[in-house]
């Protein structure tokens, strides 16, 4: 028998407010896209600092349908525009920051996106659907970039590695196989391939170490 793998959910908006995810996995859910929320965010901050209702609620979807749920969400927003009142804070942005969110729909809200846009076009501002690709295909490109790890935390990894192998290990894993999660639902390594060939470095190195303290507690 052939073992279907089940494909996974990736995370495909972040949210600090549970009532904002749910409304956005409402709206999805009724056109039967499949939805999971995962809060995973802190509701008691020993400090007592003003931190303390921080969360890091995580709306998650499969990756064959972000395109539809992002179809899904700015169509459900361009019918709700309208509707915003006029001192809403997007109306003191300039045009120059009114392009930025344009620009950068994946740091703002669908509903920021859209009404942008539509301050823009008052403004005598449009854009075409062929600018909107561009910028859409720029920003995928820039996303694509595979990040580089800081200098300092690399060498923590070998000190790990030294000093406490397991830790080690998993910070030498974590380095070569962690991917993040795009717009579209594509998934690359987080890390460039220096930065991987690092972490599988530590990993090697931890795990050597660890051997080595195995053998010293047999032998005592």
């Amino acid at each position: 028998k052939f073992i279907v793998m089940e494909e996974p959910f990736l995370t495909f908006r972040k949210f600090n407010d549970p009532a904002m995810a749910s409304e956005m996995a409402g709206k999805l859910r009724e056109h039967q896209i499949p939805v999971e929320i995962e809060d995973s965010g802190k509701l008691f901050d020993p400090s007592f600092s003003n931190t303390w209702l921080e969360r890091d609620i995580r709306l998650k979807l499969r990756a064959r349908d972000f395109e539809a749920a992002d179809g899904i969400m700015h169509s459900f927003y361009l019918r709700q525009v309208d509707q915003v009142e006029d001192d809403y804070y997007l109306h003191q942005f300039s045009d120059r920051e009114l392009l930025e969110i344009v620009r950068n729909p994946d740091e703002w809200g669908y509903l920021d996106y859209v009404l942008a846009g539509k301050i823009l076009k008052e403004h005598g501002i449009s854009i075409s659907a062929k600018e909107l690709k561009r910028f859409q295909d720029e920003k995928m490109k820039l996303l694509a970039k595979p990040e580089t790890a800081d200098r300092s935390w690399v060498g923590m990894g070998y000190l790990l590695a030294l000093l406490l192998p397991p830790l080690g290990m998993i910070a030498g894993f974590s380095m070569e196989y962690m991917k993040k999660t795009l717009p579209d639902g594509g998934r690359i390594f987080a890390y460039s391939e220096k930065d991987r060939i690092s972490g599988r470095r530590i990993f090697v190195l931890a795990f050597a170490c660890l051997l080595i303290w195995i053998l010293v507690w047999v032998r005592e």
